[in-house]
């Protein structure tokens, strides 16, 4: 009795633990490129936890670089730990070593910015990027300014090239939730974005109609595994006067070749 007393209250402890940590990483989680600096009411709102909570977690991860304080705004936005965490990531990360040629030749072909992401739960996470001075020049709107930015899956090229490829009971999990419309032309409806889906399956590419943004077109091609499932897609982005009918084609011409020869020197 005493040895079932003994291992219950370890694992009460670890039980506990893991709860807190799984807080903690929920915690990291609530930044954004859109809302890099957060307060604890913030946090307290967004994670449904009291002031206490979210103040001990805060001071822990502040203590170990992985969160810093504004003493302006005494709000907390992500430390140097995990920039040192990503830049030993994107140095580790084989696939980028031999994708990113490609994304360079990419931009110097289609004049536009060109982007390769990687699906992060309910968003696109964008691993790296490329351009030439003429399409920055040019005010194109959708430059992402350093690696791991991330954007809506639904609205996005990218994003909706691997929901494209995705299996059924991973994108059911996806798309079961709600959507945010960002435009008139956003696809928010389940049954909607599956004719969508399968639109992007049969001609081999998707289309961001100006559904993230106005103004904005984008085509996105996946990069599928030996099981045909996507493991990252390359997409191109532009001001919509350039993308019409025959560009688009263009450009997903151009990306389905770079992708091809990408697969092909894959482990």
């Amino acid at each position: 009795m005493n040895d079932v007393l003994y291992f219950r209250k370890v694992w009460v402890r670890l039980d506990t633990k893991i709860k807190s940590l799984s807080k903690a990483l929920n915690l990291l989680e609530c930044f954004s490129v859109e809302r890099p600096e957060l307060g604890i009411t913030d946090l307290c709102n967004m994670l449904g936890l009291y002031k206490s909570n979210v103040h001990n977690i805060v001071s822990t991860l502040e203590k170990h670089g992985y969160l810093m304080k504004n003493p302006q705004t005494n709000k907390y936005r992500l430390g140097t730990r995990i920039l040192r965490l990503s830049h030993i990531i994107s140095k580790t990360l084989r696939e980028r070593d031999f994708i990113l040629p490609h994304i360079t030749q990419i931009a110097n072909e289609t004049e536009e910015v060109v982007y390769y992401g990687v699906l992060h739960g309910r968003s696109v996470m964008y691993l790296d990027y490329a351009h030439t001075t003429s399409n920055v020049s040019s005010g194109t709107m959708y430059e992402i300014s350093r690696m791991g930015a991330t954007a809506p899956v639904h609205c996005t090229a990218t994003g909706k090239a691997m929901l494209a490829y995705l299996p059924r009971h991973e994108l059911d999990d996806i798309l079961d939730g709600s959507f945010q419309a960002f435009t008139d032309r956003t696809i928010v409806r389940k049954e909607l974005m599956l004719i969508e889906l399968e639109k992007t399956r049969e001609r081999g590419y998707s289309i961001d109609n100006m559904e993230h943004e106005y103004g904005v077109k984008g085509v996105g091609v996946p990069i599928l595994n030996s099981e045909g499932f996507p493991i990252a897609a390359i997409s191109v982005a532009g001001p919509s006067l350039r993308f019409d009918d025959t560009k688009i084609e263009y450009f997903a011409g151009i990306l389905k070749k770079h992708v091809a020869e990408i697969r092909s020197q894959m482990p």
